[in-house]
């Protein structure tokens, strides 16, 4: 094979015959006019350089610290290195066997040197952080010929928006089992990227408790005022400079966002203890206290305290998100949890009605107790009513021997979720209607009653008001529903979110296959940014998982997006709905942030005109 590069640098056109990463980057290799007979540039980093490069990437050195090794020992030989290199392509750590690095060492593959494509042509460190993707080179891949004897594979480690921060690489001789080395690098590099992601929340849990530690001391000294729904009414010069603004730029604000709120994160009246742990299982310990005003005087930091492990953080089902729709959301479900209220959950199908109700939970007194749904519309009236009550033995034909506990008695002591409450036959709301008021049951065909205490959220699609209006539900169930109601906004109103649900999802499909966990081209968001998403965030997540499930490589493509998605962005023969402006300026703003504000490529990512761009950054009043 080795003659496809022998013939490329003859002159001759090779490209259907080798891969095209590889081509490509043989290609750009020629431009850089890299000498493919050997390898030119032997310089290192000086100590002093390298050290202050390694400085700048502690936390990459740090996240990759455990990995490393752990790589290391799946590969089960010797021959091997594993190299981590920052996103300029410069190898920072090295570890391995011996006698390899000291052959490696012959064409400066160690720490400190440059291994840029521009520098070096085709090579696995250099050319996955130019193509943003995992890569093999193989023996004669490689575009200088003193880097033939060389078998390598690398896999960049993206930040959450999919750029690369740095990339994995492990290099060795020659090996049969290609595709398997790869999916270890990918894995590794997952694993390192997962790192960085835990050491960024310690972060901003660590900054979030600092802000409120101040709020408090501000408010304790009279140096500032806040009413009872949060907001600064008040603060002194004197506090105004130690937060660093104007006196005018504060009052009036949400103290939240004054004193750095992270993104997703609005536990009124909750201390978190988060005990996260790596994969080794070294615990990152971090501790978040958001102290609230309870009498308009002063804070104090009151709540119960939670422990959550990183696989909780990866898997549960806690509304994920930072847009403001989705911050004032869980501000109102934090602050709801705290009381015994009956809730009244509201919002179009797919926008996570039992999400919100188990943050609710989580979050409440009750955190300790059963969480107990069930879906009223999933179930023939003639069960409904057994479903929730329970029954007796015999109290129908094929009733269970000894009978069978309802939901209420299941979620004794916890928070019962009704789905879709609007769908519940009119006998049914009558005898909930009883529970509510007498709270005790009575199981299907039995005359004793059993005492419970149970919190209830109820949800509906449906406009229960309208339900009530033709009689098809109680007026004084509803009101005894909905002494609270949440209202959930649909996805097209937090389209900022999407940016934090698609790495969530795909980590979740590629769990349950049982794949590495795959990348994403960031040019996928800019058209998941433009869809309407009537089935909300379910929609989403079934759009990630078919992607998932049919993605041909290891990173996700604008080719393995659904057909109907695949269309230009914006539309240019007709002015964009009312309904979809915020989704045409969110994919606007994403393109010229990937290009950094140029508009004719910003055009090409969207698949539009320079000009039709142009006219929509007008119409939608965007800031340049």
């Amino acid at each position: 094979m080795s003659n496809h590069w022998k013939r490329f640098i003859n002159g001759e056109n090779v490209e259907s015959e080798v891969t095209p990463s590889i081509y490509r980057s043989w290609q750009r290799s020629l431009d850089y006019q890299i000498n493919h007979a050997l390898v030119a540039n032997m310089d290192n980093l000086s100590p002093p350089l390298l050290s202050e490069r390694r400085n700048a990437q502690e936390s990459l050195l740090r996240a990759g610290e455990p990995v490393l090794p752990y790589i290391f020992s799946l590969l089960g030989s010797v021959d091997y290195t594993v190299l981590l290199g920052d996103n300029d392509g410069y190898i920072i750590e090295a570890i391995g066997d011996a006698p390899f690095m000291s052959k490696a060492q012959k064409v400066n593959l160690r720490t400190g040197a440059d291994w840029r494509e521009e520098t070096r042509g085709t090579n696995a460190i250099g050319t996955s952080l130019r193509e943003n993707t995992p890569i093999s080179v193989f023996g004669w891949e490689h575009f200088v010929q003193d880097n033939h004897f060389l078998a390598c594979w690398a896999a960049p480690i993206q930040n959450s928006l999919g750029s690369p921060m740095g990339v994995l690489d492990i290099s060795g001789e020659a090996s049969p089992d290609r595709q398997r080395i790869l999916s270890i690098v990918m894995m590794g590099a997952s694993m390192i990227e997962k790192n960085l992601r835990l050491f960024e929340l310690e972060s901003q849990l660590k900054f979030y408790q600092e802000g409120f530690k101040l709020a408090s001391s501000l408010l304790h000294q009279g140096f500032l005022a806040i009413d009872h729904n949060g907001t600064i009414t008040n603060i002194n010069p004197l506090g105004a400079a130690l937060l660093g603004r104007k006196t005018e730029d504060i009052i009036g604000q949400p103290a939240g966002d004054i004193f750095s709120s992270p993104k997703g994160w609005m536990l009124s009246g909750q201390s978190l203890d988060l005990r996260i742990k790596d994969h080794t299982g070294k615990a990152i310990s971090s501790h978040l206290t958001r102290v609230i005003n309870e009498t308009g005087q002063s804070l104090g930091a009151v709540g119960t305290v939670h422990q959550v492990t990183e696989d909780t953080l990866m898997t549960s089902t806690l509304w994920i998100g930072h847009s403001p729709a989705t911050l004032r959301t869980l501000e109102r479900a934090a602050k709801v949890a705290l009381t015994h209220s009956s809730v009244l959950i509201h919002g179009e199908s797919g926008t996570g009605k039992e999400i919100i109700a188990r943050t609710i939970h989580q979050l409440s007194p009750r955190n300790e107790g059963p969480f107990v749904a069930l879906n009223c519309a999933s179930l023939s009236s003639s069960l409904v009513e057994s479903e929730l009550f329970g029954y007796v033995e015999g109290a129908f034909t094929g009733a269970r021997r000894g009978g069978k506990p309802g939901k209420f008695e299941l979620a004794n002591k916890g928070t019962i979720f009704l789905d879709e409450i609007g769908d519940m036959p009119l006998n049914v709301q009558v005898a909930l209607l009883r529970v509510l008021q007498e709270k005790e049951v009575s199981r299907v065909g039995d005359t004793k009653a059993v005492k419970i205490d149970v919190r209830i959220l109820a949800a509906s699609h449906k406009d229960l008001s309208s339900l009530v209006a033709t009689d098809k539900f109680r007026l004084d169930l509803y009101y005894r529903l909905k002494v609270v109601t949440l209202e959930l906004p649909p996805l097209r109103e937090r389209t900022e979110d999407i940016q934090d649900l698609v790495p969530y999802f795909i980590r979740k499909a590629c769990t349950a296959f049982g794949s590495p966990i795959l990348g994403i081209q960031p040019e996928v968001y800019a058209y998941l940014l433009a869809q309407p998403w009537p089935g909300n965030v379910r929609e989403l997540e079934n759009c990630i998982e078919s992607m998932v499930a049919l993605a041909e490589g290891p990173v996700i493509t604008i080719s393995d997006l659904p057909d109907e998605f695949r269309q230009p962005i914006l539309k240019t023969e007709t002015e964009p709905e009312p309904l979809l402006n915020q989704q045409t300026k969110h994919a606007i703003l994403y393109a010229l942030t990937q290009t950094k504000g140029k508009i004719a490529p910003a055009a090409k990512l969207l698949g539009i005109g320079r000009n039709t761009l142009y006219r929509k950054i007008k119409d939608l009043d965007i800031k340049l």
